[in-house]
């Protein structure tokens, strides 16, 4: 979500979260630990140089199961972002009923990093923070001040069936893990997606695309309207057509296409399923399906064109509805898709792209880090997410939590219905925001969109940009896939 407090693009913030948590491995552990990043699983002390298990010293019952002292003050600092702090105020009201004798402190900044690092420097920081925003902590060398909250994904749903762990959606706990060890909670769930105007759709006839074929004869269409499919912004975002094209790979060859690419693999690149993929982009962008001047402009002047009907389509996170919710339309109906599927693809339609975000943690060293984590279950409660849900306009980690109408939001109804539809069918890739690449990456599609390049030549300086990686010795590798 883009704030006036955090300039970055949405993509842009979700990759950066994922640098800052990899950056305080570097500093805190050693580097056998930097070889084994994200992946499943729990984890004991042995395996971390993390601040040890989360579950405090009180009695340990089926309604409390990580041991809180229900008498113990708790204080919880959220980033005031575009999410906003409603949810985690709301949160703090359900604790306090579940604890009379507490007293919760919400805190909201959109400081993170100035705030919060003089109380770790003074051994005094909050029980649960949201590490996010463009002030976010860069906590690097703080790894063993953080708890294990694998105890969290053990213990049960405040309100539901099942524990923590078993009412996460697929792929959740990936970013939080490390080594072994969960240290990080992400709380939001981000879908990526092809957005268009559902009422356009419904009132020219139109079908949304399922096949590329299906997509480009709908691009005459439009072109005959004097329109354009898609716009971009060349300045800072023109890498969500990466995402698009790299999403059609994903779908084509299996998930294992990006794996090679995360692994930094010689002739990643090259591929059939990614040749295919960006043959198909290229030849979009040779029928002029791409709004002109796209390289002059940021993300959100194109996306102000897009809602606005200059083009039909945009690809991007689920959280662009809130990002164009002053320009857009009124009965626009802003409503998301799985991108278009090449011809002969492993993977079903309906899958796509998808990851958490908006992490938080627990430092070990806060007066009631047992609170702390009881905080993010009472979050993770069925009650709390849907609440979530409903306040912003997105999903929480929590499954089935959204109601079929998305509490009135189209993009929200269509985001849900895109979960529910892909079941397992969901894919990542990190490379671009382990060795911070998006710079890099907007560089060649902007170029590649206005027509400077050809998808061969793309897909070469893509290709350079993952051997320069692979073969930098002083950068720090990542394991793919764990």
């Amino acid at each position: 979500m883009v704030t006036p407090a955090d300039d970055m693009t949405p993509l842009e913030r979700i990759g950066a979260s994922r640098r800052h948590f990899l950056a305080l491995a570097g500093a805190g552990a050693g580097a056998s630990m930097l070889a084994a990043c994200a992946g499943g699983g729990g984890g004991g002390d042995e395996e971390t140089e993390g601040g040890g298990s989360v579950t405090g010293e009180g009695e340990v019952t089926e309604e409390n199961p990580l041991g809180v002292d229900g008498s113990l003050p708790l204080q919880a600092v959220i980033f005031d972002g575009g999410y906003g702090t409603q949810y985690a105020e709301d949160a703090g009201t359900k604790y306090e009923e579940l604890y009379p004798e507490a007293e919760v402190d919400v805190q909201a900044t959109v400081n993170i990093q100035p705030d919060l690092q003089p109380q770790f420097a003074g051994g005094t920081p909050p029980d649960v923070f949201d590490n996010s925003g463009a002030q976010k902590l860069s906590i690097a060398g703080l790894i063993d001040q953080l708890a294990d909250l694998g105890d969290l994904l053990a213990a049960p749903m405040v309100d539901a069936e099942g524990t923590v762990e078993e009412n996460l959606l697929p792929g959740v706990t990936s970013p939080g893990m490390f080594d072994g060890t969960f240290l990080g909670m992400n709380y939001v769930y981000t879908v990526f997606a092809l957005w268009y105007s559902a009422k356009e759709f419904e009132e020219k006839g139109w079908d949304v695309p399922q096949t590329w074929e299906d997509l480009m004869a709908l691009g005459e269409t439009v072109k005959g309207e004097g329109r354009y499919l898609f716009s971009y912004g060349g300045q800072n975002a023109s890498n969500y057509y990466q995402e698009f094209a790299l999403s059609m790979a994903a779908k084509l060859g299996g998930a294992d296409v990006l794996t090679k690419i995360d692994s930094l693999e010689e002739g990643a690149f090259e591929q059939d399923a990614v040749v295919q993929a960006y043959d198909a982009m290229a030849a979009a962008v040779e029928a002029g399906y791409f709004e002109p001047g796209g390289e002059g402009i940021k993300h959100t002047d194109a996306q102000t064109n897009w809602v606005q009907g200059t083009s039909v389509f945009y690809p991007s996170g689920s959280w662009i509805e809130n990002e164009q919710a002053d320009v857009t339309p009124e009965g626009y109906a802003m409503t998301g898709a799985p991108v278009p599927s090449l011809p002969d693809a492993a993977l079903p339609h309906e899958a796509f792209h998808g990851t958490a975000a908006e992490q938080y943690f627990v430092p070990s060293g806060g007066e009631n880090p047992a609170g702390g984590a009881e905080f993010l279950r009472v979050m993770l409660s069925k009650e709390q997410a849907q609440n979530f849900a409903e306040l912003t306009k997105a999903p929480s980690v929590i499954k089935d939590t959204v109601p079929e109408d998305g509490f009135g939001s189209t993009a929200l109804a269509s985001v849900n219905a895109m979960i529910t539809a892909a079941g397992e069918n969901t894919f990542t890739y990190n490379f671009s925001d382990w060795y911070n690449l998006g710079d890099s990456s907007i560089t060649n599609w902007t170029s590649f969109l206005k027509g400077d390049i050809d998808a061969a030549t793309l897909r070469e300086q893509e290709q350079a940009m993952i051997d320069a990686v692979r073969e930098d010795d002083s950068i720090e590798k990542f394991e793919a896939g764990s």
